[in-house]
């Protein structure tokens, strides 16, 4: 006869109703184990695997509902059947209730024994093949999930690259604000994901910048109102260049409203102390700090003992004062040589 391949566990304490199931079993073509307690069994299962596991509920030692805990416990894949010599609906419910998939009730009618047991097989090779689609599932979201990233690591890789080239006397700022951004948001303790998203934030802070006039970047004379408000608004709309590929809410805000000053006197929506996300006034310390002493096309680069003096005299006012605490500690300990920073990614 064809085999089921399928194994099963017969438990129970009585030897002949253990050689009825067996012999039943074996002639339907599956490949039967029996034992005599529940403790044989618990033995048994961890030597090898089981597809069904037909247990008697009243078994001196260990009950049967005690054994149907443990199985479903430690093996979970395991289809349950109960045997009771009781023909009671309370005891079939409980069971049940416990995670049995049937009940079989003493003397046997053997031909239900083997519906029972039909039922469990086609239970358990739906429940494999549901895992088996879920894993793929699941593989093949992590796949796209992969790519995804990559795809957006060099779309983050392009934007600097248009930064750095379109402002030439600023090249490496978003790159150096995006590691220094991490140091810092790591002493403040924010969480892992936390620091992984004002890195992020960090490095396309200044993505709106490709949006402006070229003359205006690098006019060497003081801006005027005017162009001052054009410069903002073509830098306020970083986040909606980015939301189509970026799809992080918390990102994006750290983006948009790093200018924000901590008195509420900033721009784009003159937020003010913890209203401004953590984020962005971490952003907004290291990007000043890395534009103070980097120098502009109107100004000469000062030095960076300068660039902490200039953060501190603006603490309260323009900065988080904690923040500017925490950068200044940093930079002492840390950061004051900043070739040294490596070059990670989100």
């Amino acid at each position: 006869m064809t085999r089921n391949k399928a194994r099963v566990l017969i438990v129970d304490d009585e030897i002949y109703i253990r050689e009825i199931l067996k012999s039943t079993l074996d002639d339907a073509g599956y490949e039967c184990d029996t034992v005599g307690s529940a403790e044989a069994a618990l033995t048994a299962l961890a030597a090898q695997a089981f597809d069904i596991a037909f247990v008697d509920i009243r078994m001196p030692g260990k009950q049967g509902t005690e054994l149907l805990q443990e199985i479903k416990a430690g093996y979970p894949e395991v289809i349950v059947i109960m045997i009771t010599a009781i023909d009671s609906a309370n005891t079939a419910i409980e069971s049940m209730r416990m995670g049995a998939y049937d009940y079989i009730i003493k003397p046997f009618n053997l031909d239900q024994v083997l519906v029972s047991a039909n039922r469990a097989l086609d239970k358990r090779r739906l429940e494999n093949a549901n895992r088996e689609y879920q894993k793929y599932l699941q593989q093949i979201a992590d796949e796209r999930a992969a790519e995804t990233r990559r795809l957006f690591y060099s779309m983050t890789q392009v934007f600097i690259h248009l930064l750095d080239m379109k402002t030439p006397f600023n090249e490496g700022h978003s790159q150096r604000v995006a590691e220094i951004a991490r140091y810092v948001a790591r002493e403040l303790r924010m969480t892992d994901d936390g620091v992984r998203k004002v890195y992020l934030a960090a490095l396309l802070h200044d993505v709106g910048m490709i949006l402006v006039e070229d003359m205006l970047l690098n006019k060497e004379g003081s801006l005027t109102a005017d162009e001052l408000r054009r410069i903002q608004e073509r830098t306020a709309s970083a986040d909606e260049v980015l939301r189509p590929i970026l799809d992080d809410e918390e990102v994006l805000k750290c983006i948009r409203h790093y200018r924000e000053w901590y008195d509420g006197t900033g721009y784009p929506g003159g937020l003010k102390g913890n209203l401004i996300p953590l984020g962005a006034r971490v952003i907004a310390v290291v990007e000043a700090f890395d534009a103070i002493t980097s120098g502009r096309p109107y100004r000469l680069p000062r030095s960076p003992q300068e660039a902490i003096n200039e953060l501190t005299r603006c603490a309260q006012t323009q900065f988080d004062p904690q923040v500017v605490t925490v950068f200044a500690e940093l930079y002492e300990r840390i950061f004051q040589d900043l070739s040294q920073f490596p070059k990670g990614h989100p």
